[in-house]
């Protein structure tokens, strides 16, 4: 996509989210917004329900742009909220609606006087039927289809989305790839044993990392099943993250070996501390969480999913069966065999090339002007 000339008065986004909350979605968004030039740029969030509270919403309301809470109920907000969101993209002389979601596409879909994009999170058939269970998910996701349908500038996240809405709905998007601060993101600098001992963690022991929503879609169980195939002492798996599962799996698997941290904002150090990562995801859009531990230098073990391979490429060499805890064992023992400093710093490199979100929030921009462009001729 060529660069395009800036234009004289500023360009009004209104970004549209469910709700600002901790997952990957909105650190996409926060890192394309953090990315803007506010020369060119006014820039608000219209969040639908008021989400939370604490380090999420600090963070954007560090940044120049206007919050805008509806809080209205979903039965009420189906009723309202577009309408209200039509009036205020009136009241703003908004430009472009961007939205990030199921909700907030079904509304952009509808919206009137204003260029409406979105980014594409997901390929909704697979994701929603692990959250929701088939008959919700075959559901939720025509809905989501054909709101995708009627917005002008649909973009995955990912390649491998773009490609699955191209092959299955027979639906046409560009995509921009997730990227991540990779400034913040960065291999430990300080003495481990010593962050370790900070974070209440063993010194003395190797120490594999899962971070993410503890949901059916990311399937940890399987992740759990290895680590008792395996029985090494030596080893211990730290679960980072809440959800649905998050309860059942705690109480039955707590051990030693197995401890589920719960929800932190330090991922980052975490992440520093340890040794390696995992990620067993049935599905995935193109995950941050994978680009973040890459970023930091751990080596991966990672299901054989198309996201996974879009990021790492198909000849890596711990790419597992996510369906076979068996498979996932014989990468565990495959790993902690071999020397992964020089191997984890090729895929480092990989991301500072590719992934980063200075890079996402250019290509972003780059579309915004385009549209803009294309809507004045």
């Amino acid at each position: 996509m060529s660069r395009q000339i800036k234009p004289l008065q500023k360009i009004k986004i209104l970004y549209l989210v469910s709700a600002l909350k901790k997952c990957g979605p909105i650190s996409v968004l926060y890192n394309i917004i953090k990315g803007l030039d506010s020369n060119t740029y006014d820039i608000y969030v219209l969040s639908l329900s008021e989400g939370e509270t604490g380090y999420v919403r600090d963070q954007f309301e560090a940044l120049n742009l206007a919050l805008i809470y509806l809080n209205n109920s979903r039965l009420k907000g189906q009723l309202l909220n577009k309408s209200i969101i039509q009036k205020i993209l009136g009241d703003k002389e908004i430009d472009i609606v961007h939205s990030h979601g199921f909700r907030s596409d079904i509304i952009n879909a509808k919206l009137v006087n204003a260029i409406t994009m979105n980014t594409i999170h997901n390929f909704p058939p697979e994701d929603y039927k692990n959250r929701y269970g088939k008959l919700m998910g075959s559901w939720m996701s025509m809905k989501h289809k054909d709101s995708i349908k009627r917005i002008q500038f649909p973009i995955a996240c990912s390649k491998t989305v773009m490609e699955k809405f191209d092959k299955t709905y027979n639906i046409k998007t560009n995509f921009i790839q997730n990227g991540i601060d990779i400034e913040k993101f960065v291999p430990i600098t300080r003495d481990k044993n010593e962050l370790r001992q900070s974070l209440d963690l063993p010194v003395d022991r190797q120490i594999f990392i899962v971070s993410g929503a503890l949901s059916q879609l990311k399937n940890p169980k399987i992740i759990i099943e290895a680590f008792q195939l395996q029985k090494n002492e030596d080893h211990v798996l730290f679960f980072i993250g809440t959800g649905e599962l998050y309860d059942s799996l705690s109480s039955s698997y707590e051990s030693p070996n197995i401890r589920f941290i719960g929800q932190v904002d330090n991922v980052i150090s975490y992440l520093q501390a340890s040794d390696y990562y995992i990620s067993a995801s049935l599905t995935e859009g193109l995950p941050n969480s994978v680009l973040e531990a890459i970023s930091v230098g751990l080596p991966m073990i990672l299901s054989k999913i198309p996201s996974h391979i879009e990021i790492i490429g198909d000849n890596y060499p711990y790419l597992f069966d996510p369906n076979s805890s068996e498979d996932l064992n014989k990468k565990l023992k495959l790993i902690e065999q071999e020397e992964n400093k020089l191997f984890s710093e090729k895929y480092s490199i990989k991301i500072k090339n590719n992934f980063t979100a200075q890079l996402m929030s250019i290509k972003y921009q780059e579309l915004y002007l385009s549209v803009i462009n294309s809507s004045e001729k």
